[in-house]
């Protein structure tokens, strides 16, 4: 998800986090599954999904460097990547697949393939596969015999498939975000914050949840990070509900309690395995009516100050505390 917005530094940092959190909760939904992936890495890599062609790597390989190394701010990250856009618009590759398949009466429809040929931008031949249907003599003398109904039609063939990989295909993949047509500043921001959040999950991946692993978050952790650690445990937990809302996901509807304790536990570099144990898991479930009404309204008008000062939208807590008052 990714909201049209004033391109500053920390929105960029929020919808960063969001594509995380988003990850976050579809690895956490698949794993809980019955039907999930065996393979972790496969699943990570559908969840991720990152762009090889060569206009989004460039774009990527910018980022890596001016972003993560450089701290360079995100509009001359987008500038930069528009000038890339320029000097490649003219260089659009892509991948010629061609697939045939056997169609007889007793095969079902684009399943058993016939042929299969890719081909690179080149025009190469990169990769093809050939099916072949074989006879199996002994089953076919099976099924010949009059009033043997063990054996069907289907027994006597067999589909065999060979494969040769002639050279290494790069599959030119291009972002749904963004591609060579692109030059609104808003789609080269929605694509670095989808990758960006992409790799933060990476490396939480593959570091089984330790936020030491991070140090690129760590580096450009927005300024706001100390304000909130002073914040209370109650406030802190009101400060992550109303921060969900303003992205647009709903406390129990697109977020639970358990993905807000872990963004908590995050924030205060506490182990997420743990983060049941944690206070802010039980406040949470409550939220935001986690106090009495007149300490509630208490910590509600702390959490609207600490948003104005960062010019974030307040009506979400207005109505919460207009709510309280009018009771």
């Amino acid at each position: 998800m990714m909201i049209n917005q004033k391109i500053v530094a920390e929105n960029f940092e929020k919808d960063c986090l969001a594509v995380f959190e988003n990850l976050l909760q579809g690895y956490r939904k698949a794993k809980e599954s019955t039907v999930w992936e065996s393979k972790m890495d496969n699943l990570v890599e559908k969840l991720t999904h990152l762009p090889t062609a060569p206009f989004p790597t460039e774009l990527m390989k910018l980022f890596d460097y001016d972003f993560l190394v450089q701290s360079e701010d995100i509009n001359s990250i987008i500038e930069k990547a528009l000038i890339i856009r320029e000097r490649m618009k003219h260089t659009k590759r892509y991948v010629t697949i061609k697939e045939r398949y056997f169609s007889f009466l007793f095969l079902p429809p684009n399943t058993h393939l016939k042929r299969l040929e890719v081909y690179n931008n080149e025009g190469e031949l990169c990769y093809l596969q050939v099916g072949k249907i074989r006879i199996k003599p002994k089953a076919i003398l099976q099924w010949l015999i009059p009033g043997n109904n063990q054996v069907k039609f289907q027994d006597v063939i067999n589909f065999r498939q060979k494969t040769f990989n002639y050279k290494a295909l790069e599959i030119y993949y291009y972002s749904p975000l963004v591609d060579l047509s692109s030059t609104n500043p808003q789609d080269y921001y929605n694509f670095f914050s989808d990758y960006f959040g992409k790799l933060q999950f990476l490396k939480y991946f593959k570091s089984n949840g330790n936020v030491e692993a991070f140090p690129n978050l760590q580096q450009i952790k927005p300024r706001t990070h100390d304000a909130i650690l002073k914040l209370s445990s109650a406030q802190q937990v009101l400060w992550a509900y109303f921060i969900f809302r303003l992205l647009g996901l709903k406390h129990r509807v697109d977020v639970g309690n358990s993905t807000l304790a872990r963004f908590l536990c995050v924030v205060n570099g506490i182990d997420v395995d743990n983060y049941k144990n944690v206070y802010f898991y039980r406040l949470i479930d409550k939220a935001p009516y986690i106090k009495n009404d007149k300490n509630l309204l208490v910590d509600l008008e702390v959490i609207k100050l600490h948003f104005q000062e960062r010019n974030l939208p307040t009506g979400d807590i207005e109505k919460v505390i207009i709510e309280i008052v009018t009771r």
